[in-house]
């Protein structure tokens, strides 16, 4: 009994390690003044490590599906999106009005090809490891639901430090929040990338592409 409790405090101790490793020792690595060269073969090896991860651990089968509930959750997105189109066109119309739109109806090959770009480089792979590959790897460490579920939003809004833009990880702490959510809903990647893609893309759509650092 004891050396079943040790292992399976030992194999928690690993898992907080690796969690601490991937997702808060990355990102504040890319942040700091150093080689180039060691920032990208530290992203390499956690990408690599990830990824040979997810291949060996398969969709644990006590997993319960949650799709039942995918046409409930597609209301409330729209929704949401609603009062955060509405929200931030306001905003912007008061604080940068020649920024409304801007680059969708001066640059618009630019706005297709970097939104093209930007869901297959940046929102496909977030999505799969900040919800796919964290819920399945760290879910049972973590029992509570509220703390996991800030856990996540947290380290989702820490990965976009480099921005160094309280506006950024504002945003992105926020859309985490709604990402994990509908993905512990649903278990479905696809529609949380969905969703990610439209907020994304809207928020370049409406003006706030220069504090993303999209091209503008």
């Amino acid at each position: 009994m004891n050396l079943h409790s040790n292992l399976q405090r030992l194999k928690k101790s690993k898992k907080i390690i690796e969690l601490f490793l991937l997702f808060v020792v990355t990102p504040l690595l890319l942040l700091l003044p150093i080689s180039i060269r060691i920032k990208i073969t530290y992203l390499f090896l956690a990408i690599a490590y990830i990824f040979a991860v997810s291949i060996r651990k398969k969709s644990s089968s006590n997993q319960k599906k949650a799709g039942s509930n995918r046409s409930k959750i597609l209301v409330q997105i729209g929704i949401r999106f609603i009062i955060i189109a509405i929200g931030t066109t306001l905003i912007l119309f008061f604080q940068e009005r020649e920024a409304l739109f801007n680059v969708m109806l001066n640059k618009p090959f630019l706005w297709l090809k970097f939104n093209a770009v930007y869901v297959l480089v940046s929102v496909i792979p977030q999505e799969f490891i900040y919800r796919t590959f964290f819920t399945k790897r760290y879910q049972k460490l973590i029992n509570n639901e509220f703390f996991f579920i800030l856990l996540n939003a947290a380290l989702f809004s820490l990965a976009h430090i480099w921005f160094r833009s309280w506006v950024v990880l504002g945003f992105t702490f926020v859309g985490g929040i709604l990402f994990i959510k509908t993905y512990l809903k649903t278990k479905s990647v696809w529609l949380v990338i969905i969703e990610h893609s439209i907020y994304g893309v809207w928020l370049y759509t409406v003006g706030y592409g220069k504090i993303f650092m999209f091209p503008v």
